[in-house]
């Protein structure tokens, strides 16, 4: 058998092991003992979704099973959420100069501006989702006194109005949005992270 950990070749010694979800049992325990959660799992080359994983965990080993996996530690989520708060900041800071982008004309920068913050939440989101394997460590992250998922539904029909003004070009309301509601709700939510 050949075993993979995150693209790196690893020399395992089975005990006993004879299936491949007898492995990956094992491999989990001592995931979760170095608090890590595997995220991706690929076995003789094939991607196995949440659907196939019973059958995939009932195959026999083999010499040539290949079992590769990919995990993500506790601390790299920390770390992803730091690194996610300080792109908010630096976007909250240009996002606080986009009525006077609209105003001398600078249009293409004030939407480039607005592609940044579509990029930069849409990365935190999939940090958030990845936190959720770690519920004791990120389950209680609040902003505002609001859990993340209604924090985010809370800013959606923000975010939605930001949409309908983009498409009707609506400058002074893609401003007004940009500086006094998605901005001061940005700024929280960098606050609540960035100490993780």
């Amino acid at each position: 058998m050949e075993f993979y950990l995150n693209g790196e070749h690893i020399d395992i010694t089975l005990e006993g092991e004879k299936t491949v979800g007898e492995v990956l049992r094992s491999f989990e325990e001592t995931a979760q003992e170095n608090n890590c959660a595997t995220v991706g799992i690929r076995i003789d080359g094939k991607e196995i979704s949440a659907d196939e994983f019973d059958n995939a965990a009932a195959q026999e080993l083999k010499d040539d099973t290949r079992i590769e996996l990919t995990t993500v530690s506790q601390e790299a989520v920390a770390q992803a959420f730091k690194d996610s708060a300080a792109e908010i900041s630096e976007t909250v800071e240009i996002l606080l100069e986009l009525p006077a982008l609209f105003k001398s004309g600078s249009d293409s920068k004030a939407k480039a501006s607005i592609a940044k913050l579509a990029d930069v939440v849409d990365k935190f989101c999939h940090v958030t989702a990845i936190s959720a394997l770690f519920p004791e460590k990120f389950g209680k992250i609040s902003v505002e006194g609001k859990s993340l998922s209604d924090f985010f539904a809370d800013l959606m029909p923000i975010f939605n109005d930001l949409n309908g003004a983009m498409e009707s070009g609506d400058t002074v309301l893609l401003g007004d949005l940009a500086e006094y509601e998605i901005s001061p709700r940005l700024k929280a939510l960098a606050q609540a992270v960035k100490d993780l």
